[in-house]
């Protein structure tokens, strides 16, 4: 038990303390979605991280934002790309919002994805869900056991992918920081069917969020090598991170790629929404990640909260976007390696 709260401050640590929301917010968003169906459309497959965590918040966002339902649609595809579009068109009444990684969001536009024809600057971003630390996992009985074994590959590493989504982009990013070659093999489909590829020995390893390898590692089918975020997991110390270990004229690009990556799992809707809609939802949000039965259900599921307020959350997005200019030309390059 004392070790399962650790995991929890840990994904918590990641996250800028959540701004308080106005006492009418609730009102709000009683008010504004009164007898209104909701859409959450999730960037996954139904049975990948984002669903679970959709579908665990839902009864709670649906108890606080007042509305008639909230619906879950699974719309995978283009590691995330086919959902964004579709909010990036959707009428900005706050009835369609989209559910995944942020990140994804934000890496797609400076690698010149053609499958983007979104701006995620303009996008109107409605709360952090969570925030856990990426891990780069090889199978249980890999013969690497290290970043550096990676390093002494005489072949590509053979990389499971699901398309151009944020661990492809990550995996680009630690190809550069490390000097090693990866090939990506697209065509899987979310995290369930990489990590299988990965146990079974199909590939060499893949990145994922910690929730979802944790399993998996405990059981000994997989073993982390990297964690690529900020900070150390107190539970697993002996995991480098990369912000630490990267070769020091390319740390600067690993904090770049971990900053965009705490982003994670958010709540967003299409340009221009209605600001009774924003302040309705970003209220219910909040409310919904405080909720003290939700945090129960999150302690024994081992699905920690990491909640960011969506206005704070609006001006960090701008901030990493400018800030991460210098990973354009890598993410670039990964795309048209695949194309």
């Amino acid at each position: 038990m004392k070790a399962m709260r650790r995991k929890m401050v840990f994904a918590g640590a990641l996250a800028p303390a959540v701004m308080g929301i106005p006492g009418r917010g609730q009102a709000q968003a009683s008010n504004y979605y009164k007898d209104k169906i909701v859409n959450i459309n999730v960037a996954g497959g139904p049975s990948g991280g984002h669903t679970r965590y959709a579908r665990l918040i839902q009864p709670y966002l649906q108890k606080h934002i007042g509305a008639r339902e909230v619906r879950i649609t699974n719309m995978p595809g283009g590691g995330g790309l086919k959902a964004a579009n579709y909010i990036w068109r959707a009428k900005p009444d706050g009835l369609q919002i989209f559910f995944g990684n942020v990140s994804t969001l934000i890496l797609a536009p400076l690698a010149g994805s053609p499958g983007a024809t979104f701006d995620s600057t303009k996008l109107t971003y409605l709360g952090r869900a969570t925030s856990e630390p990426r891990v780069l996992a090889v199978g249980g009985k890999s013969a690497i056991q290290s970043i550096q074994d990676v390093q002494k590959l005489k072949r590509p590493f053979v990389y499971p992918s699901q398309g151009t989504d944020e661990d492809f982009y990550t995996m680009a990013v630690l190809a550069d920081a490390f000097g090693f070659k990866v090939k990506a093999v697209t065509g899987y489909e979310g995290n369930a069917d990489t990590a299988l590829a990965v146990i079974k020995g199909d590939g060499d390893g893949h990145i994922t969020g910690w929730s979802e390898s944790l399993g998996p590692i405990r059981s000994g089918d997989k073993h982390p090598i990297l964690m690529v975020t900020s900070q150390k997991s107190p539970d697993f110390p002996y995991i480098p991170v990369v912000t630490e270990i990267a070769p020091a004229p390319k740390r600067a690009t690993a904090r770049a790629m971990a900053n965009i990556l705490e982003t994670h799992r958010s709540y967003i809707g299409p340009p221009g929404m209605d600001p009774q809609a924003v302040a309705a939802f970003r209220a219910a949000v909040t409310a919904a990640l405080k909720d003290p039965a939700l945090l129960e259900e999150t302690r024994k599921g081992e699905r920690p909260v990491a909640p960011m307020e969506g206005a704070r959350q609006q001006k960090v997005i701008e901030e990493i976007t400018r800030a991460s200019a210098s990973l354009s030309p890598i993410l670039k390059a990964a795309v048209k390696e695949i194309q």
